[in-house]
């Protein structure tokens, strides 16, 4: 007699963020968003993080030399998805040199290079040019085939996977993303959901995959430097998700 087949293992959850250290910024920054939840506590974040100075698409070249320098040498800056250090005067569009990459790709509520989302830090960040080709429009997801010019990244036909030391700094940069426009003074109304392939609609999945890599990857320093920079010299506003990266799980579940 046959033996029956063996169930197969339950799928694991993600393991939640743990809450954050109270940070120098709470009682002052952050005030009007402290134990709220949900929707309420989404809002709140916007009202604080929307009273952000704006850089034009030429001044993101200079801000980015800054923000991603290489702590190792100051002459470099640290690629987003090869974890390559490489020559801040490097940049430009040819092989082998870095670009801008929107982390929230441009195409997903179409606006492009505009001042406002096209052209705010907290997303923008240097990388490989055809290492950025390769990614393009797509949703963040799990699976693929190995980006050759970046190990330890893979992609698909409609999503990409970052590879493992930087999976949550892109969840809070999507995240952040979501807070900060929320369809005022013309941009458009960013959200997560659940799906890839989310063409133009002004769309970024896959959210709960998002939610399990914030949890799995917490900021390091360099991720924390970086929020702090942007806050110092550029826009003057904060990722809270940075800050607190517990916050996800209030908000999205």
């Amino acid at each position: 007699m046959p033996l029956p087949a063996a169930a197969a293992p339950a799928a694991q959850p993600a393991p939640a963020a743990q809450p954050g250290p109270v940070t120098a910024y709470d009682d002052s920054y952050y005030q009007p968003a402290l134990g709220k939840t949900g929707e309420e506590l989404k809002v709140a974040l916007n009202d604080i993080i929307s009273t952000n100075d704006q850089l034009t698409y030429d001044q993101v070249w200079d801000a980015l030399k800054v923000t991603d320098q290489d702590p190792a040498n100051p002459d470099n800056v640290v690629l987003l998805y090869t974890g390559r250090s490489q020559g801040k005067d490097t940049n430009g569009g040819d092989a082998d040199q870095w670009n801008r990459e929107h982390t929230w790709a441009k195409s997903h509520g179409d606006f492009g290079t505009d001042v406002g989302p096209g052209t705010d830090v907290h997303h923008l960040r240097p990388t490989d040019v055809s290492v950025n080709s390769e990614r393009g429009n797509k949703d963040f997801d799990m699976g693929g085939s190995e980006v050759g010019e970046a190990p330890g990244n893979f992609t698909d036909d409609d999503s990409y996977e970052p590879r493992d030391a930087v999976k949550g700094d892109v969840a809070r940069m999507i995240m952040y993303m979501a807070v900060r426009y929320e369809g005022e003074d013309g941009a458009p109304d960013l959200e997560l959901n659940d799906n890839v392939d989310n063409g133009e609609a002004p769309l970024m999945g896959r959210q709960s995959v998002l939610l399990q890599w914030n949890a799995q990857d917490p900021p390091d320093d360099f991720e924390r430097n970086r929020n702090q920079v942007i806050f110092d010299q550029f826009q003057h506003n904060r990722n809270p998700f940075v800050d607190h990266p517990e916050w996800a799980g209030e908000i999205w579940r």
